[in-house]
C-alpha cells in the first residue's frame, strides 16, 4: 500500500564515503590513519568521521533546512580534508576503484569487511544479500541520504524510497558515469529502515563534487517528502520494472525516457 501523505518535520542528513590518495595521487587506504568506526565515530564540528573498509566516511548533523545542510556538508568535508592532510592523504571523490589483491591483503582484515548490516529493497520488500569483500577487489563509495520525519513507519519509508528512485535514482544515471559500483551496491530501492525515518542507499558519492549537486540532492529529497501523493501517478505512467532497470543497468536511454515523461529538471 502506498503512503500518500506529506511527511512532517523533515530533516536531511548524509553519510558519504570517499577514497583517499597519497600526495602523489595514488589511491590508497585510510585504515589505521583516520580513526573512528561505526561504533565509535570521531566527533568533529557538525558531524563525525570514521574509517569504513579502505575508505573514509563522514556523517553530518541532520539538517532542518537547506542552509544547515550545505553548511554541515562543507564543514565536515573540510574537517575530513584537514584530518587526511595530517596523514599525507587527500580525499578523492570517485564512486569505485579496483585494487590489486596484494594491496588489499596488505591493508589487513578490515579491507575485506563489507557493511555492518544487510540492506532492504523497497520494491521487492526483501532483504538484499551483503557482498563478500574477500572475493572481489572492487571497492565502492556511497553517497547515502538520511531522511528523518514524524511518526515513521515501514509504509512511509518504502514509499519515500520509491519516490526517491524516481527523483534521484533515475536522474543519477544521467549524471554519474560510473557503472562499476552497482555490481556491489546502489541497486534501485536500496534502503535501511531507521528509528527516525529511512536511509536511501542507491546514490554513489558523485554528488559531493559540487555545491550545485549537493543542493540538488537536498532540494529533490525535500520535494519528494512533500509530494508523496504524486507517487501513485508516477507508477501509473512509468512501469516500476523500467525504473529499476534504468538504475540497476545504468541504462541512460531508459533513464532519459523516464525523466522526459515526468518532465524532471536535472543538473547536467
Amino acid at each position: 500500500m502506498l503512503y500518500e501523505s506529506k511527511l512532517e518535520n523533515v530533516t536531511v542528513g548524509a553519510d558519504p564515503e570517499v577514497f583517499v590518495a597519497t600526495t602523489e595521487g595514488d589511491i590508497s587506504s585510510v585504515i589505521g590513519k583516520l580513526g573512528g568506526s561505526k561504533a565509535h565515530p570521531l566527533p568533529v564540528a557538525d558531524g563525525a568521521l570514521q574509517e569504513d573498509n579502505v575508505l573514509a566516511e563522514f556523517n553530518i548533523r541532520p539538517a532542518k533546512n537547506k542552509i544547515e545542510f550545505m553548511y554541515n556538508m562543507n564543514s565536515v568535508m573540510s574537517s575530513l580534508r584537514k584530518a587526511l592532510q595530517n596523514k599525507g592523504l587527500q580525499p578523492v571523490v570517485i564512486p569505485s576503484h579496483v585494487f590489486s589483491k596484494g594491496k588489499l591483503e596488505s591493508y589487513g582484515h578490515q579491507a575485506m569487511e563489507f557493511g555492518c548490516s544487510s540492506e532492504w529493497n523497497a520494491w521487492s520488500r526483501k532483504e538484499m544479500p551483503r557482498p563478500n569483500g574477500a572475493k572481489v577487489n572492487l571497492r565502492t563509495a556511497g553517497g547515502h541520504v538520511h531522511v528523518g520525519y514524524d511518526n515513521p513507519c515501514r509504509g512511509s519509508a518504502e514509499s519515500l524510497i520509491k519516490m526517491l528512485d524516481f527523483t534521484l535514482g533515475v536522474p543519477s544515471v544521467l549524471i554519474d558515469n560510473d557503472n562499476a559500483r552497482r555490481k556491489l551496491y546502489g541497486k534501485a530501492g536500496s534502503m535501511r529502515h531507521k528509528p527516525y525515518g529511512v536511509e536511501y542507499r542507491t546514490l554513489s558519492n558523485f554528488w559531493l563534487n559540487s555545491d550545485e549537486l549537493m543542493s540538488w540532492v537536498y532540494d529533490t529529497t525535500l520535494w519528494s517528502t512533500d509530494n508523496l501523493d504524486k507517487l501513485k501517478g508516477y507508477l501509473e505512467v512509468c512501469n516500476p520494472k523500467d525504473v529499476q532497470k534504468a538504475i540497476n543497468k545504468s541504462d541512460q536511454g531508459l533513464a532519459w525516457e523516464i525523466v522526459s515523461e515526468l518532465e524532471m529538471e536535472i543538473p547536467l
